[in-house]
């Protein structure tokens, strides 16, 4: 690792992630539209070196990302898409964005905003020997992102770090043996805990703890599997009348706050895993 300034890491790319880019350019020209094929070409091979300059970062960190999980790493994938995703198992998936010397600002496109934990930036020269870490942004959930990213506004790489640790560290406790993480597993009926836990990080960052309640369970509830096998009645508008619509009321109204109080119990144990004290 390289760097003239002390906040930014040059990462060097060597012939392994040249041939792999040049590899997957040549079959782009294959997949593509006749039409965009040459322009999607140069974009692919820009999008692999920028995950390889991500990828040796984070190997360089002790991580252990998986190339091969990538929706980038698949070639009909890559060949209609614009993305350079990078898989960290247990963790999620980072966005690599590659940016040249001397731009301001970067637009992300709307098929790499889903299910990503947040976005680096990789800078480019005209050689692409190389790569520059130029900083990192979370994800922004379910929000649309921005237009344009500006550089100026990102956070530097110790953030990129203190980020994937928490989003580890989340992931550990909902497979752990915790009631509080046993009682959500049965909720959600999944072992897919990354995208739900990067929702809750974002609650956490960015709302104050007295409503944590409310956002927390609407992540939950938008978690919830539907069940094809679940038997649906339908009743008369005198049947519906007779039974009551005050029950049913008090049946939502009971879920939504065992919902709420579950997501209160798990972002304050998320809290106090991360490091910090809740305050209502």
């Amino acid at each position: 690792m390289q760097s003239t300034n002390p906040t930014l890491l040059t990462v060097p790319l060597g012939t392994d992630a040249h041939r792999t880019a040049r590899k997957f350019a040549a079959e782009t020209l294959q997949l593509a539209p006749e039409l965009t094929k040459h322009e999607a070409a140069k974009r692919v091979y820009v999008n692999t070196l920028a995950v390889y300059v991500v990828y040796s970062y984070l190997k360089w960190q002790a991580y252990e990302p998986d190339l091969i999980q990538g929706d980038s790493w698949h070639p009909v994938v890559r060949a209609q898409w614009d993305i350079a995703d990078l898989v960290l198992p247990g963790i999620g998936k980072l966005e690599c964005r590659p940016v040249w010397f001397g731009e301001s600002a970067i637009a992300i496109p709307p098929a790499a905003i889903e299910d990503r934990i947040g976005y680096v930036i990789v800078e480019f020269g005209e050689k692409l020997d190389s790569g520059k870490l130029l900083g990192f942004t979370p994800s922004l959930d379910n929000s649309p992102l921005p237009s344009q990213i500006q550089i100026a506004q990102l956070q530097n790489l110790d953030a990129l770090i203190d980020h994937l640790y928490r989003l580890e560290l989340g992931n550990q406790f909902l497979r752990s043996d915790d009631p509080v993480a046993v009682e959500v597993r049965q909720l959600l009926e999944t072992q897919n805990f990354s995208e739900i836990i990067a929702q809750l990080e974002r609650i956490y960052r960015t709302t104050k703890p007295i409503k944590w309640r409310y956002a927390g369970a609407d992540v939950l509830v938008a978690s919830i599997p539907i069940n094809p096998h679940h038997k649906i009645v339908e009743y008369s508008a005198e049947q519906q009348t007779f039974i009551g619509e005050i029950g049913r009321e008090e049946k939502v109204i009971s879920a939504d706050l065992q919902r709420q109080q579950l997501a209160q119990k798990l972002l304050n144990k998320l809290a106090e895993i991360w490091g910090i004290e809740t305050k209502n």
